[in-house]
């Protein structure tokens, strides 16, 4: 049997394919094993996998399944990446052909997780921002970062002027702002987001290199910041007098109106800065404008307009601070394979804050176009796929749209544009009465991979808004949606993670420049002093050093060893098996499960006792007619027993089910709290231990001090008090601060699945959670030590420096490189405290990003 395993991890970016070795039992790549495959011609960078699965599975069929046996397809990745590939190999072309295999080698959902990640990030965001102050290119991506980890996701929109690019945004957005027409309407490039507030927006924009802000709150119109008597301003405040409508949304327009034909009486002056800003309240009939994300719709102008030579270097500036935009290419169905397109396409794919990988094109004005009535054949479908533009950008599907319509499906067919209410007057019928001869669903002609197809069929079908559904616009929002909740938050992770990986290179560079000051000080000192006390010095590192390595190794086992022995929290295999006999018997009792048991004994017993009758009467009537009675009712019984139990039977797997969910429940939250225990009584050991480490550092520093011949009685007097009452750590506030619950507390705690149809196996899930904890304790154990230790040493180098400099204070010159060794020594301990929090964000985000084994039950 052939074995083919994906292994995908979303957050690098990597899918990899691997055949089993049937010779060694290894797994070996593709790329190793077949030279012509075409699994080596999937492009992870630009490909995700819910978008390939199916031509993946199309390949490994087409490449690996012979005669009639199946392929043992594993894979290895997140819960919701398999989900797609369990849809995909349940389909009927290919459950006959495919073995689904799930290993215990898991990832976690990335939006299971980002909230930790982000709590993470806030935590060490201050640090970061005080170490690297002078460093803009860190502070900028500081700013990206959070924008990203607080769900703000860009949309940019782009195409030719005569596509419909500003309906299509109205439609987004669900009420009419940007103006449109036939000529290129759009000048500027727009960034538009959703207000906080229903009865406030804000426009924001450059007049002369001076920034202008207006806010319209309610039916005020109010300048926040810049000149109020500019001609801008002032036109845009008289236009709106004139026009005597003080309703929001119209003020928003006439402002919108004036900023986009401003230039053109003198196309030669640009007056206005490339960028607009407009926050403005998004209708909440759509999805848009209900979702918790923070979408950041950018329009740009036409690819083929005269008046915007440049406008994608200016898109890549104005995005340069956010991540994870999604491209939406507009453009019409007639209309696509132009060279305009084509070359615009190249610019956007440049743009590195958009993910390629869930590109969406538009096609609009699709109820204008010739579209097959019975939708497309795969002939039409492969030759769409193949036009030059469409080639490069598909990547998560090919969208129809009627913007008109769906934005008509938003505002009941309220419209202020009369070539939009006829529009939508006219088509209506199409779109909302299904006995309509012409009734059009534009979804259903939606190119995208077979799985997420099905899904949106399913979703556009049930929604009762049919003018908003048919219209293709629900299905548009639904995929943005579903992109920005639950595939882009592996993009923000991933962010996090590069992002903190750099500050660490660039915190390394900083203290190896602060190291190599401090030594160049320390050298300068030596050369100084006499050669008794520079004797003294050597002896004084020496054994500060040896004492130093040794609590390193002895710290390793002595707190090994403590958490061995008094931080057990096992679990006895048979007190848990009582505790889920009783859950499982109470559940039973409060469920009246004995009713479905007694119905299943009433149906047995019933059909015994027909069977019985009828074997008596058999011969008392004429045998053929008793027979046939005797087949009914047995056949009748038969199907009542069988009733019985399959209720019974899923009375009890539904009860099971329960009592496994409750003890894994109570098994996880006793993980919980036992490791919240650990981590309080390490805190406290450690805490003495190292205390107790610094009191024996002082003591044998005391002894050398007291019997060297290097210094007079009084200066070794002085130093030794010095010694005495140099303050020692807080070490349980050090292990306190560090990451050491978010570490061990999140993502899948235990590892562990329940099958749908099985109950808990007690002593594998006994086994499994003692396993774990022991190990869990010791890493944490280790892992706090290590940053007792740490601490300990930077205590350590404070105090030797502090002894140095008595010993050189009678030299002026030496006083001064002494104050030095200080400074420079506290600008080193201040860095690595905070790359010691650094790290330890790093690495409690790299363990919740990495590869788990999970157990299943």
């Amino acid at each position: 049997m052939t074995k083919i395993k994906i292994r995908s991890n979303p957050y690098n970016r990597e899918i990899s394919y691997l055949t089993m070795d049937e010779a060694t039992g290894q797994w070996v790549d593709v790329r190793e094993t077949d030279e012509r495959s075409r699994l080596r011609e999937t492009d992870s960078e630009r490909s995700f996998l819910p978008f390939k699965i199916k031509e993946i599975i199309t390949i490994i069929i087409k490449e690996y399944y012979v005669g009639r046996e199946k392929v043992q397809l594993y894979f290895e990745g997140t819960q919701d990446e398999y989900s797609e590939v369990e849809a995909v190999c349940e389909s009927d072309d290919v459950k006959d052909k495919i073995e689904l295999i799930r290993t215990n080698t898991i990832l976690e959902n990335a939006r299971f997780i980002k909230g930790d990640i982000k709590e993470i990030f806030e935590r060490v965001n201050p640090v970061i921002e005080n170490i690297m102050k002078e460093d803009f290119s860190v502070k900028r991506g500081l700013n990206k970062v959070s924008q990203a980890l607080d769900d703000v996701i860009p949309l940019c929109v782009f195409g030719n002027y005569s596509a419909g690019k500003s309906t299509f945004i109205n439609a987004l957005i669900g009420v009419e702002l940007l103006p449109s027409g036939g000529d290129p309407v759009t000048a500027k490039i727009y960034e538009i987001r959703n207000s906080e507030f229903l009865d406030q927006a804000k426009i924001s924009f450059e007049f002369h290199g001076e920034r202008i802000e207006i806010s319209i709150e309610g039916k005020e119109f109010r300048v926040l910041e810049g000149d109020s008597e500019t001609d801008i301003v002032k036109s845009i405040k008289e236009e709106i007098d004139n026009e005597g409508s003080h309703e929001l949304y119209a003020m928003v327009r006439i402002a919108m109106d004036i900023l986009n034909n401003y230039e053109k009486k003198d196309k030669e002056v640009t007056e206005i800065g490339s960028v607009i800003t407009l926050v403005v309240p998004f209708s909440t009939s759509g999805v848009i404008g209900n979702s918790s994300n923070k979408f950041v719709i950018f329009d740009t102008p036409g690819s083929n307009s005269n008046s915007n030579q440049d406008h994608a270097k200016v898109l890549a500036e104005a995005m340069d601070g956010f991540s994870n935009g999604i491209p939406l290419w507009v453009t019409q169905y007639d209309a696509h394979d132009t060279k305009d397109n084509a070359e615009l396409c190249d610019k956007v794919l440049a743009i590195d804050s958009l993910d390629k990988r869930f590109t969406m094109i538009i096609f609009n004005k699709a109820d204008d176009a010739d579209l097959p009535e019975g939708g497309f054949s795969e002939k039409q479908v492969k030759e769409i796929l193949e036009y030059r533009a469409i080639e490069k950008m598909y990547a998560s599907g090919i969208f129809f749209v009627s913007s008109i319509m769906g934005l008509g499906g938003k505002n009941d067919g309220e419209f202020v544009d009369r070539f939009y209410r006829k529009t939508f007057r006219t088509q209506s019928p199409t779109f909302s009465d299904p006995e309509d001869i012409d009734y059009m669903s534009l979804y259903k002609y939606n190119i995208m991979p077979a799985q997420v197809k099905q899904n949106a069929l399913d979703y556009c079908q049930k929604n009762e808004n049919l003018i908003y559904a048919n219209s293709g616009l629900y299905c548009i929002e639904k995929e943005i949606e579903n992109f920005a909740s639950k595939h882009s938050s592996y993009n923000k992770c991933q962010m996090v993670l590069a992002f903190l990986s750099n500050v660490i290179d660039k915190t390394n560079a900083r203290i190896d420049e602060r190291t190599k000051v401090l030594k160049d000080a320390r050298d300068r000192s030596t050369q100084e002093l006499d050669a008794k006390t520079v004797r003294l010095q050597e002896e004084i590192d020496r054994s500060s050093k040896s004492m130093e390595e040794a609590n390193g190794r002895t710290s390793k086992s002595d707190v090994g060893e403590y958490a061995l022995s008094k931080l057990n929290y096992s679990f006895d295999a048979t007190q848990l098996a009582n505790m889920d006999a009783d859950r499982r018997k109470q559940n039973f009792e409060e469920n009246d499960f004995a009713s479905k048991a007694k119905d299943y004994q009433e149906a047995k017993d019933k059909l015994w006792e027909h069977l019985k009758e009828s074997s008596q009467g058999l011969f008392k009537r004429n045998i053929v007619d008793s027979v046939k009675t005797i087949a009914n009712d047995l056949s009748s019984d038969f199907k009542d027993v069988q009733h019985s139990k399959d209720k019974m039977d899923a009375k009890e797997k539904e009860l099971d089910q329960l009592s496994s969910e409750q003890i894994l429940k109570y098994v996880i939250n006793s993980y919980k709290v036992n490791i919240d225990d650990a981590q309080e009584k390490l805190s406290m050991h450690l805490d003495e231990y190292w205390r107790e480490k610094e009191l024996d550092f002082k003591r044998s520093l005391v002894l050398q001090i007291t019997n060297t011949d290097a210094l007079s009685d009084s200066q070794r007097e002085e130093i030794a008090d010095m010694i005495q009452n140099y303050d020692v750590n807080n070490f349980k506030e050090q292990a306190d601060s560090v990451f050491v619950r978010k570490r061990f507390l999140k993502g899948n705690l235990l590892g562990i699945r329940i099958n749908d149809d099985e109950k808990l196996d007690i002593k594998r899930l006994a086994r499994s959670y003692n396993d774990r904890i022991k190990r869990i304790v010791n890493d944490m154990s280790q892992s706090m030590n290590e940053d007792c230790f740490s601490q300990f040493k930077i205590w350590e180098e404070k105090l030797l420096v502090k002894i140095n400099a008595n010993l050189t204070e009678l030299n002026p010159e030496l006083k001064s490189l002494a104050e030095i060794i200080r400074i420079e020594t506290e600008n080193i301990t201040e860095l690595e405290n905070n790359q010691t929090m650094i790290q330890a964000s790093l690495d409690t985000i790299k363990d919740l990003m990495s590869w788990k084994e999970a157990e299943e039950e």
